[in-house]
């Protein structure tokens, strides 16, 4: 192989990894199966994948209020308040893969049943505080951003002591 041939080979290697990496939210490898437990009793079964920072971006637009910027109509608005609970619903939401966004949050016998209009209002009606937490640590996980518990024990005792 001349020099010209292993560039091209190794250039054909970097785009099908990016193509691959691109791939997170549909490919089998980076989808995980929760499952909501209640009592040792199987309720409900969410695949999740990992999320992107425009997902994050998105989860927090869409739980917070704005209001007009008081200095100045027209600057931009200013954030009025934030809530923390639809915040983790969607990044539920997002996190969760199209079939399930469609037939476990978006169950219209569901939505019906709890009166709410969209989708990800039924994770709150449906998941415990717990459960969402304990959702939202599996998802900060597989997206890269989760604490490992791991990294508690490589801490030095000086470490330890300045936290």
């Amino acid at each position: 192989m001349t020099e010209k041939d292993i560039q091209r080979e190794e250039e054909f290697d970097l785009v099908k990894g990016l193509l691959e990496a691109a791939e997170y939210r549909t490919s089998e490898d980076c989808i995980s199966e929760e499952e909501i437990r209640r009592g040792g009793k199987l309720l409900i079964r969410v695949h999740i994948h990992p999320i992107s920072d425009n997902d994050f971006k998105t989860a927090r637009k869409k739980a917070t209020t704005f209001m007009p910027n008081p200095m100045n109509k027209k600057l931009p608005q200013i954030e009025k308040s934030f809530d923390t609970a639809l915040y983790n619903s969607w990044i539920i939401y997002l996190a969760t893969t199209p079939d399930d966004q469609r037939d476990v949050w978006g169950n219209k016998a569901l939505r019906d049943k709890l009166g709410v209009n969209l989708p990800v209002e039924t994770i709150d009606g449906v998941l415990t505080a717990g459960e969402k937490a304990a959702l939202i640590d599996r998802i900060g996980e597989i997206s890269g951003t989760g604490g490992d518990a791991d990294d508690e024990d490589e801490l030095s005792d000086e470490d330890t002591a300045k936290k």
